[in-house]
């Protein structure tokens, strides 16, 4: 089978050869080009090239998702160590600020647009304009480009909450105005909804069979009352219409896990990406895959596994314990990149372990 096969056939709970094993190598790669500390090996080697030599498979190469406005536009001015987001709009215009990561591959908000209650509605202003649209010949090259070694999935804007969160107001800030101005607060959220649903009738009528709820949840940010709450249930209304239009789906879960484990196999979701059990996250491999019953677990192996301190054989008895316990609802990757330290050959370690463990896959 090819890794193609191997990730539609996962998701369709049909039999396998083998897990597909795919790491995300982005970050990794992106960080030492620009460093030049790539191995001798990958040195002059493109991104797919790599994978290609590693033995793994590609989850993302591209987003084929525009977005597109009417009467508002943005407007980016780069600075030295970062840059400034414009959202002009005829009722305002609300600024954020990016500042760059070491070599400029990774990026934090150091000012999110909404600062205040009147800043709300300038950007349900911004958001209600907006369009998407499924860019088909950006999604034709992806998959041309991928070929055997995946299919074309991608990330849409995260759900109302952790927009919030992440993207537009932060954690602290949020909270607060959660717990002073619910009222507002939840009526801004319905408007993101709302101004979400022409999304959603895009993601539905693409051609793409599998998506992504790109919300990295965290509990720590959205502990059981906010998750009930304000997630769950939006989860299932968008997965109904997302799994009435044949669309895989699954969400990217890589903070704190516990107080959210009695979630998980009720998630709507097929499958849930980046789990992070212990060593790194907060709980053990086995109480991971026990809470999610029948989902798909994408990743499971702790980015910390694949350090220079960490011990070798420690990752390989880890790997092949993650195995046993939730091959073949597994799509095998690392909770949730290898991160510039990491040692690439450790990746073709588990390649190795992945390929001989593949006989002993127990049934759907």
């Amino acid at each position: 089978m090819t890794d193609r096969e191997r990730v539609l056939r996962t998701f369709e709970r049909k039999p396998l050869d083998r897990v597909c094993w795919q790491p995300r190598l982005e970050h990794w790669y992106s960080y030492r080009s620009r460093k030049g500390t790539l191995p001798a090996r990958h040195r002059d080697a493109q991104l797919l090239e790599v994978y290609d030599d590693l033995g793994c498979a590609v989850r993302y190469a591209g987003q084929p998702l525009v977005f597109e406005h009417d009467r508002c536009s943005t407007r980016t001015e780069q600075r030295d160590n970062g840059h400034v987001i414009y959202y002009e709009t005829p009722h305002g215009t609300l600024t954020e600020v990016l500042r760059y990561g070491e070599e400029g591959t990774s990026a934090h908000r150091s000012k999110f647009p909404i600062e205040t209650l009147d800043d709300i509605e300038v950007m349900e202003y911004f958001l209600l304009d907006q369009r998407a649209r499924f860019d088909d010949e950006r999604f034709d090259d992806i998959e041309a480009r991928l070929g055997h070694r995946g299919l074309c999935q991608f990330y849409f804007p995260r759900s109302p909450l952790m927009r919030l969160i992440v993207n537009l107001i932060g954690f602290e800030q949020t909270i607060y105005l959660l717990h002073d101005h619910q009222e507002r607060m939840e009526q801004f959220m319905a408007r993101i909804e709302r101004a979400d649903d022409q999304l959603f009738d895009v993601l539905c009528a693409c051609p793409a069979r599998i998506v992504n709820f790109g919300d990295n949840i965290d509990a720590s940010l959205t502990p059981p009352p906010l998750f009930e709450r304000y997630l769950l249930p939006l989860y299932e209304r968008r997965c109904e219409q997302l799994h009435d239009a044949g669309k895989f789906t699954h969400i990217h879960m890589d903070g704190a896990l516990g107080p959210l484990l009695p979630y998980l196999a009720r998630m709507p979701q097929h499958g849930i990406e980046a789990p992070t059990p212990l060593p790194q996250g907060d709980v053990e491999l086995e109480r991971l895959c026990e809470a999610m019953g029948e989902k798909i677990m994408h990743d499971g192996i702790p980015c910390v596994c694949f350090l220079p301190g960490f011990p070798l054989d420690e990752l390989e008895s880890f790997t092949v314990r993650l195995l046993e316990l939730q091959g073949p609802r597994l799509i095998l990757g690392i909770s949730d990149e290898l991160s510039p330290p990491g040692e690439i050959e450790r990746v073709r370690r588990v390649s190795e372990i992945v390929e001989q463990f593949g006989a002993r896959m127990p049934p759907m």
